[in-house]
């Protein structure tokens, strides 16, 4: 065992035992940290997700991932990295992947810029063999990117990764309101309008993906990731033989077939890819994967398939990968040094306010802000709970909700201090103007998603729900850079004092308060926009008061 484990990394040797050896941490996911283990008896290295004991206490999780984890544990296909087993002890619960030697299909694309048609059509075949496979079984994966396509350095085989934030056929009621549904430089139009996803929306990306391969460069730019997102759905891509004019007419159509606006446009299915580029069967080189696939049996894990759905899921965004390769992140995505679960945001001029309603929301006025990042979601219990026991903090509960709801009645010096510990040195609550440059953006509109109010885009009195849901479940709400529930679930506490705008007015009753921005749970839709300035005292409200306003954290960026 390395001696540079940190403690879950320590933990994770004990529960493997004395048949394995914890060599090092190789990737930290929202919910999850992955390891390089050897396997002592078998001689192999595989890549271990450890799943942080927090995410265990929520009911919903499991629930949610419960039916996709035994979908997810039988896709046995050459094009899918393999799962070889799951376990847990003493509260610690893995599971084990095959260690992949080689480099992300987004390392190739940002060292090699456009890659040879030959390859590009390989990858494509394998990549659309996988999807098929798992579509035939009911599983859309929903994330399809070059990071999720590692390719083997021995062989060259791609193989796709990340089906932990898939959506299953029969678990669609549990995933549709919760899940990350995918990276915006990926994602399809009906995804960024919020209409109905089928496993076409794959297709869509490995369409984009086949472009950047071809081209070096994704079929949509724009300003910002805003406008890049509403291209997509405004315009067709411009097609791939325009930019690569030697692309061979039928890989030029199958590029541009995938990324048709209307799914009905669109190849029916993956396995019509595999056939358009000249494989009557999947390949893989030039061994065909009817070959690779036959007699394989598929892995059959009665035990503790809940917790590996609940892995696979959580660890969504990275994966496991020898060391040397730089990976490019998607264009919509980058961002210097950002901290896990944070989202970017970029230095600029941003409009704060609005020049109609109530007096203390006017005047519209700019401000000149530098780069920061913001929490993409609403801080959770469980998250709270870690800082309760780092602390010994106050709980601002009596029973503890799930793990997966937001927090609520935190005191604003309560927040002020749990984003102080959680990122040490840089973190504090946003800003006012921060928080609604981000909800905003550079377009300025009144809703994350748009200028007009989106039913079912947030949990407020509107839905119905009446109470906190788990942050993340309104993903149509998010903004263009994936941030959630900026809009209902709780309010957010700010950094900064209930105050006149300039050449504005006050608020009435608002002395020595701390804005709070976005809306709850109980708001009225009128009321929930991100222009909206409410207040709260930073002392002598009770819990009650605050049950509906919790927080998200700050750290500036260089």
């Amino acid at each position: 065992m390395s001696p540079a484990l940190d403690d879950l990394g320590v933990r994770l040797q004990a529960a493997l035992g004395a048949g394995y050896t914890v060599e090092r941490s190789i990737g930290q996911g929202g919910f999850a940290a992955v390891y390089l283990v050897r396997d002592l008896t078998l001689k192999r290295p595989l890549a271990v997700k450890v799943l942080t004991p927090d995410l265990l206490l929520s009911a919903t999780a499991l629930e949610r991932f419960r039916r996709e984890a035994e979908t997810i544990a039988q896709l046995a296909h050459p094009h899918i990295v393999p799962l070889h087993f799951i376990g847990g002890a003493n509260d610690v619960f893995y599971l084990a992947m095959a260690y992949v030697d080689g480099e992300s299909l987004a390392d190739r694309i940002g060292r090699e810029g456009r890659l040879g048609v030959d390859e590009a059509v390989r990858i494509l075949r394998e990549v659309a063999s996988a999807l098929d496979f798992a579509h035939r079984r009911g599983v859309i994966h929903r994330d399809i990117k070059p990071h999720n396509v590692l390719l083997e350095q021995e062989t060259g085989r791609a193989l796709v990764t990340d089906f932990g934030i898939a959506r299953t056929a029969e678990a669609a009621s549990l995933t549709v309101s919760g899940m990350v549904i995918g990276t915006p430089a990926y994602m399809s139009p009906e995804q960024v309008t919020g209409s109905v996803v089928d496993h076409r929306t794959d297709l869509y990306a490995l369409g984009i993906v086949g472009y950047e391969m071809l081209t070096g460069q994704p079929p949509f730019g724009g300003a910002t990731p805003t406008e890049a997102l509403m291209r997509r759905v405004a315009h067709p891509a411009e097609p791939v033989q325009r930019v690569r004019p030697d692309t061979p007419p039928v890989l030029a159509e199958v590029v541009n077939r995938c990324l048709a606006q209307d799914p009905a446009r669109r190849f029916a299915t993956g396995g019509e890819i595999v056939r358009a580029l000249g494989g009557a069967t999947p390949v893989s080189g030039g061994h065909s994967t009817a070959e690779m696939v036959r007699g394989a049996r598929r892995a059959r894990l009665p035990l503790l398939l809940v917790l590996a759905g609940v892995i696979l899921a959580a660890a969504a965004g990275g994966f496991w990968l020898r060391p040397g390769g730089t990976t490019r992140r998607p264009p919509a995505r980058a961002a210097p040094a950002v901290p896990v679960g944070m989202v970017a945001i970029p230095a600029g001029a941003y409009t704060v306010g609005r020049n109609d309603g109530k007096a203390w929301l006017r005047p519209a006025h700019q401000v000149a802000l530098p780069a920061f990042a913001l929490e993409r979601t609403e801080v959770t219990v469980g998250a709270y709970r870690q800082f309760i026991a780092a602390t010994g903090a106050q709980a601002p509960w009596s029973t503890q909700p799930d793990s997966l709801l937001p927090v609520s009645g935190v005191m604003w010096s309560e927040a002020t201090a749990y984003c102080g510990w959680k990122y040490p040195g840089r973190g504090r609550l946003p800003t006012e103007e921060e928080w609604e440059a981000a909800a905003r953006g550079p377009g300025a509109p009144r809703h994350p998603w748009g200028s007009e109010w989106k039913a079912g885009a947030a949990n407020t009195q509107s839905a119905g729900r009446g109470a906190p849901a788990p942050v993340g479940s309104y993903p149509s709400g998010n903004t263009a850079l994936g941030i959630s529930d900026l809009i209902g679930n709780v309010w957010e506490w700010t950094s900064s004092r209930m105050a006149p705008y300039p050449g504005g007015q006050a608020a009435p009753r608002s002395e020595d308060t701390y804005v709070i921005r976005g809306g709850g749970f109980n708001t009225l839709d009128a009321v929930a926009d991100a222009t909206y300035r409410g207040w709260q005292p930073a002392t002598g409200a009770s819990r009650a008061d605050l049950a509906a306003t919790g927080l998200r954290c700050m750290v500036p960026l260089p």
